[in-house]
């Protein structure tokens, strides 16, 4: 019997430190950088894909829920834009990944919670990151 509570015991830290632990390790496909960028940033070179609504597009599928969002993808993702209210968050990869989850726009001052999602765009291991003052 506690034998089988041991086991238990590591099953549940073991699924903790997955949801956690994951979750912060670039290496799983977590973003290695985000920054804010003011206004409207440019596409150009990116797979934009607008409206957000869950679905494929180009090799990337995207689910949302809420106000965040999951990504895989068949190509290598080295950044992605999301636009939501009157700014974008870059998120930036290095290396690239081919999944993500938990990605939002910028948040709301007013309330705490991240702005609805406008639009996003992916960019690609073989194309030139986006620049952000665009």
């Amino acid at each position: 019997m506690v034998k089988l509570a041991k086991l238990a015991v590591i099953g549940v830290f073991a699924a903790v430190l997955a949801l956690f632990g994951g979750t912060l390790s670039a290496s799983a496909g977590h973003w290695t950088s985000v920054e804010e960028i003011s206004g409207n940033p440019s596409c150009d070179g990116g797979l934009k894909i607008e409206p957000v609504e869950s679905g494929t597009y180009d090799g990337v599928t995207i689910t949302v829920d809420g106000t965040s969002f999951s990504f895989s993808s068949s190509t290598e993702v080295t950044s992605v834009i999301v636009k939501g209210g009157p700014n974008a968050l870059l998120y930036t990869y290095d290396p690239g990944v081919f999944s993500d989850s938990g990605l939002t726009a910028p948040v709301n001052a007013r309330n705490g919670k991240p702005y609805g999602l406008s639009h996003l765009c992916f960019f690609f291991g073989d194309k030139k990151n986006p620049d952000p003052k665009k």
